[in-house]
């Protein structure tokens, strides 16, 4: 399975090379899917996830002058990354944990850079179909190794590729055996956390949602889709997932469908029910016992708003003194190598905000936040012309916030930074057709060009 895993890494790797550019937007998709704990070692970089990216670099290192002149004109896009970039240097500058080395590469090349990655290797809503139909392929691999996960009670494919290595929390246990023996069995599938799992399944489904309406795939394979997703979404057992991905369905609907009053209503209704289930404890403690009936041998214990509330008065409480930059990137996962019981009270600090507050402090989580709403703008302003387009790329955003702020990052940036660079790109595509088909009227319309001269810079202008 490891050497499986190994040959599919090298084949794609090769393949950027010689397929289209919007191909190799799918196979970066296709690693985000199914090659995140897949480690090459004797290679530099080592993670599949990281030589994908440097292949593509590679594949379009001629085109690299282009495509960085083409950002030029994009300030949401440049400036928001202007500020990750700021972060991720003050936070190295400011630690003692990481490296500077270290973070450029895990911080920045490899995973918010996957923005311009994306934006580059897509042209127009078009460009979806193969990262469609590839995604397809994956969500069926995902599910039969979920469904193996769940008759085993195991990870069978992160046990084989994470062979030797531990969870840190239940010393001895191998990776894909943590929840084994859970009170609350969760499937992992090909992901070491059975969160990234329902993410990865959420953000494909609303991937599908929207190729479905736009009809960028056929109604069988949108229904593979949707079995694969929801079946993911479900047996992932992660509630934050399942709320996650309501809301982006939600938010989607909002955005792009002409709703009746009555039906917005209900949304707003869900909206509203589901805010008062992370913030009313009671409302809580009767949900849980109600899905606890679908989870075998489940126990529902506290709530989580006080379980955030308990880790927020820790995090107080550890960075009194240190409010404005934190303890230092890196601190909890240094610290609780060294002595769990040092952080115990922090319990895993399940959110981004309490991470970033613990190890960045009030200005990294400023910083955390002002490229997120630079995006949101973007697609806010763009939203009466395209509003599909803008529709998925709002939708994919509530994903990733309400999934990070309910349970942490995890590996949900990477994906997330994949999409929203698709997005963004089929929506500046069009802009420049509409400028382009502007452009076209005026020649056309011109008395001082012969009818040759006006075809010939029509033909010009539609090969750019």
């Amino acid at each position: 399975m490891k050497t499986a895993a190994f040959i599919v890494t090298l084949v794609c790797c090769c393949l950027m090379f010689f397929v289209k550019r919007e191909t190799k937007a799918a196979l970066l998709i296709m690693g985000a899917m199914t090659l995140t704990i897949v480690d090459i070692p004797g290679v530099p970089l080592h993670k599949a996830n990281f030589i994908l990216q440097v292949a593509f670099l590679l594949s379009e290192w001629r085109n690299l002058p282009r495509h960085f002149i083409g950002l030029r004109d994009i300030p949401y896009i440049w400036i928001a990354l202007l500020i990750v970039i700021f972060s991720s240097l003050l936070a190295a500058f400011t630690s003692q944990y990481v490296g500077i080395t270290e973070t450029i590469k895990s911080e920045l090349l490899f995973k918010y850079f996957a923005l311009v990655y994306a934006f580059w290797a897509v042209k127009n809503e078009k460009s979806l179909k193969p990262v469609l139909q590839i995604s397809i392929y994956c969500l069926i691999v995902l599910t039969i190794f979920a469904i193996l996960n769940y008759i085993e009670k195991n990870a069978t494919f992160v046990n084989a590729l994470t062979e030797g290595k531990t969870s840190k929390i239940y010393e001895g246990v191998a990776l894909g055996d943590v929840f084994t023996e859970n009170a609350r069995f969760r499937v992992q599938s090909m992901f070491k956390s059975p969160f990234d799992y329902g993410y990865i399944c959420a953000a494909m489904l609303i991937l599908h949602i929207h190729g479905w309406y736009r009809h960028l795939e056929s109604k069988t394979a949108f229904v593979i889709a949707l079995v694969c997703c929801s079946f993911g979404i479900l047996i992932s057992g992660c509630r934050i997932v399942w709320v996650s991905i309501v809301l982006s369905v939600v938010s989607y609907s909002m955005w792009v469908f002409q709703l009746s009053r009555n039906v917005m209503y209900g949304m707003i209704a869900m909206i509203l029910m589901i805010m008062s289930y992370y913030t009313i404890p009671a409302v809580e403690d009767k949900v849980n016992k109600v899905t606890d009936i679908f989870v075998e041998n489940s126990e529902t214990s506290g709530s989580s708003i006080q379980l955030r509330m308990s880790q927020y008065m820790y995090v107080l409480i550890y960075t009194e003194g240190n409010e404005w930059l934190g303890l230092g990137k890196g601190y909890w996962n240094q610290t609780f190598s060294e002595d769990q019981e040092a952080v115990s009270g922090l319990q895993g600090v399940e959110s981004v905000i309490l991470g970033y507050l613990l190890e960045r402090g009030v200005i990294g989580l400023i910083l955390w936040a002002i490229p997120y709403t630079i995006i949101f703008i973007y697609f806010w302003k763009n939203r009466k012309k395209r509003k599909t387009l803008t529709g998925l790329g709002c939708s994919i955003l509530t994903l990733y916030l309400v999934f990070s702020i309910g349970t942490g990052e995890l590996a949900s940036v990477y994906p997330t930074m994949l999409l929203l660079g698709m997005a963004m790109k089929m929506i500046e595509y069009k802009k420049r057709r509409t400028m382009l088909y502007a452009v076209l009227l005026k020649i056309m319309k011109s008395k001082n060009l012969t009818y040759k001269q006006q075809l010939g810079l029509i033909l010009k202008a539609l090969r750019k």
